[in-house]
């Protein structure tokens, strides 16, 4: 059962999904922003304008944990502003992604549980948890799939957008390569993640 409100007080687009209906059968949906959240979009992503958005997503449930994993692939055609000339460029967003939830009392308990095996092991260095090990809780019964998407969209985005043909030279502007990347709600987190996978390799 599904509550596909198209926008929220708190978020530019909701798809509410309960959790209760997710078992041992993985649940497949594709979900697609209305045209009436593009400009809220827009403007939280720092965006041209939207033609598009897409997410087809599998939730399935661990019997054991009883956490959800959520596997989304996104597919958009979004227009952002070239850091140089300022004119709409096109870009086709075709990505994948994975979240992982758990209700609030589950997630808490396993979160604690994997703190203390580690500190276990390991005396008293905390390392940091993975995604999968720390998930997100499920509020009031819910998922919301639309702001999930939203947040992956807005990290599948180029950085740094620009015309074809169009070169930038960061020094003679006086910048620094990380100054003229194009700004969006998610770029520092974009830029983490990126570290930490060249740490695991």
């Amino acid at each position: 059962m599904t509550d596909h409100d198209s926008a929220s007080p708190a978020q530019e687009w909701s798809y509410h999904f309960l959790s209760d209906d997710v078992d041992q059968v993985p649940v497949q949906i594709t979900i697609s922003a209305p045209e009436s959240t593009f400009p809220l979009l827009c403007n939280r992503l720092g965006l041209h304008s939207i033609e598009g958005i897409k997410a087809d997503l599998t939730l399935s449930r661990n019997t054991v944990t009883k956490v959800i994993t959520v596997d989304g692939r996104i597919q958009a055609d979004v227009h952002q502003r070239c850091v140089v000339t300022d004119e709409p460029v096109l870009e086709n967003v075709d990505d994948t992604f994975e979240a992982w939830f758990s209700e609030p009392s589950n997630a808490v308990s396993f979160t604690k549980a994997k703190r203390e095996r580690t500190a276990t092991i390991e005396r008293n260095e905390q390392s940091m948890l993975e995604e999968y090990d720390d998930p997100e809780e499920v509020i009031g019964g819910k998922i919301d799939l639309g702001e999930l998407v939203t947040q992956h969209l807005s990290l599948s985005l180029s950085p740094y957008p620009k015309c074809e043909g169009v070169a930038y030279d960061t020094q003679e502007a006086g910048l620094k390569d990380d100054d003229a990347m194009y700004e969006n709600p998610f770029a520092a987190l974009k830029a983490w993640k990126a570290d930490e996978k060249k740490k695991d390799k």
